[in-house]
């Protein structure tokens, strides 16, 4: 099985911390809306743009999962544990 994403998938970010997920090619549709107006539809959501911390892609956020949970990665691109030794050479 692989680890790869099969659709491009986009995070909105909202401060409270919930994560709307969305194909990339829908947020296009959405990314004016999201610039100029106050209030949004976003798959069946009402959301104020306000509160918007960001938009992100599915790499970023896996990443920042890893950190909230004590992972870390090396200089030669690996993820590693909390307080696991890095033995990859520089």
């Amino acid at each position: 099985m692989s680890n790869e994403i099969s659709k491009n998938l986009i995070c909105i970010l909202m401060r409270s911390g919930i994560e709307i997920w969305i194909d990339a090619e829908k947020f296009d549709n959405l990314q004016e809306s999201l610039e100029k107006n106050r209030f949004i539809r976003i798959v069946d959501q009402i959301i104020n743009s306000a509160d918007v911390s960001g938009v992100f892609d599915a790499k970023t956020m896996e990443e920042k999962t890893r950190r909230k949970n004590g992972q870390w990665k090396c200089h030669a691109n690996y993820w590693h544990n909390k307080g696991e030794e890095c033995a990859h050479r520089k």
